[in-house]
């Protein structure tokens, strides 16, 4: 299934001759695009996650924002124009110079199911004279979607090669990563961690965005080894639950460790733990390998809190996992 959107000139900024936008610039997505991109909440003010988008211009994998503006839904919350669409903003990232869309393109997403079942969005530009504009024109013109939008199950012949690969580059833009961060509020220590997760913003990672983030977060080297073994896009490094997937961890990045392959089987096995003031301690039984060289190392942490190790994590991992030696998501005390 594909989707198809024509874009509009409000949504883009409202261009001028000079290219200059007096706003900023989204594509708006149908309410009927039925599970093609993730289910948002109407419940939650303005619910959002980050979705990766695959540009056949950059052949990198950009995070952007989709944001489901429901304030119609919560005058009691919110003061301004009652909302009720969809969003994708456009960053930097994937609108460089923000003159990258312009009013008329029709853009083709092609949605891509990875290993864990994930989505990766990768779009197509077509603009006129191209030959195939008119054929894509006819499709949004005659869908029942209305207002620019189509679903289309048909086979598109035209569309380019996919350019997109598990090892593909990611961009997660500035204002995106600034975004993430400014969502979070002041943390009361007495919170509970659920509470924790919910001002911290959970709901706007998975699987994919929890690693691409906790690498940008560690700068791309082991925290413990502050290294890394990488060829192009390829790296060695992996993010390490901190409470484990299987434990009800979350996939916020402070849940979240670079670690070289090995090192993050040893913190799954529970070989070592991490002290709340970033220390490595390293079990008895194992001090004599290799990992006894990292005992009472300090850890190399990301400059900003957001991405930190939240100490309520280790915690856990201390208490649940530390010393258990047997299978990664097992609890002490529950064979």
């Amino acid at each position: 299934m594909f989707y198809i959107k024509k874009l509009g000139r409000q949504e883009l900024g409202s261009p001028k001759p000079d290219g200059t936008v007096a706003r900023g610039r989204y594509m708006l997505i149908s309410q009927k695009s039925e599970d093609f991109f993730p289910l948002l909440s109407e419940t939650e003010l303005n619910d959002v996650i980050l979705i990766p988008v695959v540009s056949p211009e950059t052949k990198e994998k950009i995070y952007c924002s989709y944001v489901y503006h429901n304030s119609k839904f919560h005058p009691d919350k919110f003061t301004g124009q009652p909302r009720n669409e969809f969003r994708i903003y456009l960053n930097s990232g994937i609108d460089p110079k923000r003159r990258y869309f312009q009013p008329n393109d029709i853009i083709v997403f092609q949605r891509i199911e990875t290993e864990e079942l994930i989505p990766i969005y990768e779009f197509f530009l077509f603009r006129e004279p191209d030959v195939n504009y008119s054929t894509l024109n006819n499709i949004v013109e005659s869908s029942e979607l209305r207002g620019g939008h189509a679903l289309y199950k048909e086979e598109l012949s035209f569309l380019p090669t996919s350019v997109y690969s598990e090892n593909i580059a990611t961009i997660i833009p500035d204002e995106v990563k600034r975004d993430v961060v400014k969502k979070q509020k002041e943390i009361d220590k007495d919170i509970s961690i659920g509470e924790l997760e919910e001002t911290k913003g959970a709901n706007l990672f998975n699987s994919v965005s929890f690693r691409d983030f906790v690498l940008l977060g560690y700068e791309r080297k082991c925290a413990i080894t502050e290294t890394s073994i990488s060829y192009n896009s390829l790296i060695n490094l992996e993010a390490a639950h901190i409470k484990p997937k299987s434990h009800k961890g979350s996939f916020l990045p402070c849940n979240g460790i670079a670690m070289s392959r090995d090192i993050h089987w040893a913190f799954d096995k529970g070989m070592f733990y991490i002290t709340d003031d970033y220390k490595v301690k390293v079990h008895e039984d194992v001090i004599d390998t290799l990992l006894g060289q990292y005992n009472d190392k300090m850890i190399f942490t990301p400059e900003e809190d957001f991405f930190k190790p939240e100490k309520r994590y280790l915690e856990h991992h201390r208490k649940n996992v530390f010393g258990l030696f047997k299978h990664s998501g097992m609890i002490k005390g529950i064979e």
